[in-house]
């Protein structure tokens, strides 16, 4: 069986990268005003946010050159983009001890946030950096952050966003091992709720009935989620399983003051 909650995807960013540091690297898609911005952010910071050996926030924007019609950057500009990601990651961790955070893009910006132990000379490490990539036009700031707002408010998902990732990590290991993703199996869920009232609600409402409740003790357990429910159905959990079902179950818990544990299944090849 597997259980997103189980998974962890843990790359060490060494080498080119120039930092020792054990990231947890993912890509999500969220939109600002109605337009798409793509954001790669080092995961595993959330846990250690804000560090203080590393107080200053540096923030480098460029423009795209050759942006899609999303703003985004086109497959032409892509292998460029990436050198030039790599050059500054390498120059300001040597220069000034940063750790690279992540990026965003959106509107035709890129905008990349490190976290430094210090300032001195971090334009002479850009300008470096940027010697081979004239062609862009580009901008800079450095500034104090000891709360790191910039990572937790720009960068750092939200928790719908977070959902989304963990649930589509699941799936990407499933397709990985060699599951097809086209047959159905069960598929069980597992949620937590602080009453007893609160957990009833939920069952009653419309949508789970389609579900077999597997699990609903009487007796509480411990913690400030007391009340656990056990429910499954035959799916085919597919990309589309995350926004068809596992999304609105992950907000349906909240609504009834519960929290949705996650969900397990089977490979099947």
């Amino acid at each position: 069986m597997l259980r997103w909650l189980t998974l962890f995807f843990l790359i060490s960013f060494t080498g080119v990268f120039g930092q020792q540091h054990q990231g947890d690297w993912d890509t999500y898609y969220t939109q600002v005003n109605k337009k798409p911005v793509s954001i790669i952010v080092d995961l595993s910071l959330g846990k250690l946010a804000p560090v203080r050996e590393r107080p200053y926030v540096i923030i480098i924007r460029t423009e795209l050159r050759y942006p899609d019609t999303n703003g985004l950057p086109s497959s032409v500009e892509v292998p460029l983009l990436d050198e030039m990601e790599e050059q500054l990651v390498e120059n300001l961790a040597r220069n000034n001890g940063a750790w690279y955070t992540g990026r965003f893009t959106q509107r035709g910006i890129r905008e990349f946030y490190f976290y430094a132990l210090d300032t001195l000379q971090y334009r002479n490490a850009l300008n470096k950096a940027m010697t081979a990539y004239k062609e862009y036009k580009w901008l800079a700031q450095a500034k104090d952050d000891k709360t790191w707002t910039n990572y937790l408010t720009v960068l750092y998902p939200s928790p719908l966003d977070m959902e989304k990732i963990q649930n589509r990590r699941l799936i990407d290991y499933l397709k990985k091992q060699g599951d097809g993703l086209t047959a159905t199996r069960k598929v069980e869920h597992f949620f937590q709720f602080k009453t007893k009232s609160y957990r009833d609600e939920f069952v009653r409402k419309s949508g789970i009935e389609a579900f077999t409740i597997t699990e609903m003790p009487d007796k509480p357990g411990d913690g400030e989620f007391p009340y656990s429910l056990r429910i499954e159905k035959d799916d085919v959990p597919d990309y589309t399983y995350i926004d068809r079902v596992l999304i609105p179950l992950w907000q349906l818990a909240g609504k009834y003051h519960g929290r949705y544990d996650g969900w397990e299944t089977v490979m099947v090849k």
